[in-house]
């Protein structure tokens, strides 16, 4: 399987849980033999652009700018827009808090790939929660809502991600699954 992984960030680039995540799924895909291709921005001038590390390949592009936390990418709109089903059988965006995600969506809107999300939390310490309900409400909603699969990692989120989607809690997303 063909699969791009979209991530606004990538360990060891930068730390966290997510970014571990997207790395750890990364690389026990690809040692299943899943060719697994990740875009993500660019934290590091020093960086390469294009890296072929535990077995997949990292795709790092410019951040263009960053709102609250939250690189705003031309970079990564252009790649989305150019990638299709000739390129990759699945996309699997993490994080609906991020531009990079919502891009994806809309690569699933308009495009024939389909997009798999995994849902990081529903809210972000970068912002009062009064904001996080409100996005929930308009383009967090309409994001879920392009996916043909949205993984949860708590039943609370797996409730408030209403939507005709399967939704799958993150104690059934093993790495020997494909998405």
């Amino acid at each position: 399987m063909r699969i791009l992984r979209v991530a606004q960030h990538l360990y060891p680039d930068t730390k966290g849980g997510g970014q571990y995540h997207v790395h750890a799924m990364s690389r026990d895909q690809a040692a299943m033999g899943h060719d697994v291709t990740v875009l993500t921005t660019r934290v590091d001038e020093s960086l390469p652009r294009v890296e072929e590390t535990h077995g997949y390949t990292v795709l790092r592009v410019d951040p263009g700018i960053s709102v609250i936390g939250n690189d705003v990418s031309p970079a990564v709109a252009r790649y989305l827009w150019h990638a299709d089903s000739d390129d990759f059988d699945v996309i699997h965006a993490h994080s609906h808090l991020y531009f990079a995600t919502n891009m994806a969506a809309l690569k699933a809107r308009l495009g024939d790939v389909p997009l798999a999300i995994t849902n990081h939390g529903l809210y972000s310490q970068s912002a009062p929660e009064r904001v996080f309900r409100w996005y929930l409400k308009t383009l967090g909603r309409w994001t879920f809502d392009q996916a043909d699969v949205v993984f949860c990692y708590t039943e609370v989120d797996t409730e408030q991600v209403s939507s005709p989607l399967e939704r799958v809690p993150n104690s059934s997303q093993i790495s020997s699954q494909p998405v």
